[in-house]
């Protein structure tokens, strides 16, 4: 904070900074090696030990393209170590970036303890003149109330007079943090001028993306949640336009396409729902923060994902009907077991929510995912087959989840060749042409494919 914002990018570039990074998850451990590569001395704090033995020797913990060879380089260059003592990480360094997950309870509640946690040891060994920039998404209010005044508590320091606190929300996708992080806009908020400018010139080593200085805290705080729900929204939109074409024998898909001909129309594709850990979490740190404001068409939208693998049971469920069969004791395959397509992440995905159902009904489930082996599957609780042909073999109902690029190359004739005959395929992401499938003899059925809905 003491230094001239216009001398912060060649000073860290020559290794004369440090920076904390606290939180080796999704976002940090592929913020840390940017950090690492620009030049700067990295510590990388998290309370999980095994990760950070793990990240000390070169190894990745997160399936991110890119980030093995990155990890390799700066931690065989000395330039990126990690650690589980926050304090001491926080007591060598210059920047402190706070990149711990912010979470919902059980009741959709936020639940900031990690952030707490994080600001109590940053508080307690946090050296006059750093700067603390926290990055992950929170309500309108968080950083002020939890990061900066936890930090103030246990330091004995104020903000804006001997330490700076800004606030800069990571734009990143998993399985493509890497890339998004250098090439994304990013938006910096701050308690103070001093505080903006330096944040601005730290992240400017790393981000090749215009760098957006908001008034304060709070614009910086609200314009991530905004920017994320908006896409929770429009894929409710989707989602709800897909259940209106089943119904009036549409095909949502073409009629997709005739509308996004016209510039301003940017309608989406429908799915089973919404996974991952930021669009079915982050509505919900925004309705925390208001008491006047409804936010009626954000819920109703959470609403609408949350009800997608329901929905899809009910498709399968119909197209059982149809070959005389039920869901108990029907052998299903799911194609996808991830959140979204080739990335090996499985937090909060619908796929995961549509296997319980069928579970509970009755139905004998078994899971191909190509990113992952059967080993791993089985030890989260699944079923599984190390082939897509063994997977097929005598399903009574397929549901393709995910649209991997394996399945992209799916034929409906090799569906015909291994499941049991008279059998269902169930489409939740337009991948396959519902002609081809029932020119082969299955029943087809499909989000938002009315024509094959009767």
């Amino acid at each position: 904070m003491t230094t001239d914002p216009v001398n912060i990018p060649s000073q860290l570039k020559a290794g004369h900074f440090t920076v904390n990074v606290v939180g080796l998850g999704w976002m940090g451990l592929p913020l840390a090696c940017l950090f690492a590569d620009a030049g700067a001395r990295v510590i990388g704090a998290d309370q999980n030990s095994s990760l950070v033995k793990t990240i000390n020797s070169g190894k990745p913990t997160i399936n991110e393209k890119g980030l093995p060879e990155l990890l390799a380089k700066v931690t065989r260059s000395g330039k990126l170590t990690a650690t589980t003592d926050t304090i001491d990480a926080s007591s060598k360094s210059d920047v402190i970036a706070i990149t711990v997950p912010t979470l919902v309870d059980q009741h959709r509640k936020p639940n900031y303890q990690h952030v707490e946690e994080a600001c109590v040891d940053i508080g307690k060994g946090i050296r006059p003149g750093s700067l603390v920039i926290f990055q992950s998404t929170c309500g309108p209010g968080v950083t002020d109330r939890v990061v900066r005044a936890t930090v103030e508590k246990h330091s004995g320091l104020k903000a804006g007079q001997d330490f700076g606190v800004a606030y800069s929300p990571i734009r990143a996708m998993g399985g493509q943090g890497l890339a998004d992080m250098r090439k994304y806009a990013r938006v910096v908020g701050a308690v103070d001028g001093a505080s903006l400018d330096a944040t601005v010139a730290v992240l400017s080593c790393i981000v090749d993306g215009k760098l957006i200085k908001t008034r304060d805290i709070v614009t910086a705080e609200a314009s991530k949640l905004f920017e994320t729900i908006y896409r929770d929204v429009t894929i409710a939109l989707a989602n709800e336009f897909a259940l209106y074409c089943e119904e009036a024998r549409i095909d949502y898909f073409e009629a997709m396409r005739a509308a996004n001909s016209q510039p301003h129309s940017h309608l989406l594709l429908p799915g089973p729902g919404v996974g991952g850990h930021c669009l079915p979490v982050y509505p919900y740190l925004l309705m925390a923060e208001t008491e006047k404001a409804k936010l009626r068409v954000v819920m109703d939208s959470r609403r609408t994902n949350d009800q997608m693998p329901s929905h899809v049971l009910r498709l399968a469920a119909e197209g059982l009907r149809i070959c005389g069969r039920s869901v108990k004791r029907s052998r299903f395959t799911v194609l996808g077991i991830t959140y979204r397509p080739n990335v090996k992440e499985t937090r909060l995905s619908p796929s995961v929510d549509l296997i319980g159902l069928l579970r509970r009904r009755g139905g004998r489930v078994c899971i191909y995912d190509p990113l992952y082996s059967p080993d791993e599957l089985k030890r989260m609780g699944f079923h599984a087959e190390p082939t897509l042909p063994g997977a097929l073999e005598n399903a009574d109902c397929t549901i393709l989840a995910v649209s991997h690029n394996e399945f992209r190359s799916i034929k409906a004739i090799d569906l015909a060749a291994n499941m049991s005959k008279n059998s269902v395929v169930v489409d939740c992401t337009g991948t396959l042409e519902p002609e081809d499938i029932e020119k082969v003899g299955l029943v087809y059925r499909g989000v938002g494919r009315g024509l094959w809905s009767k």
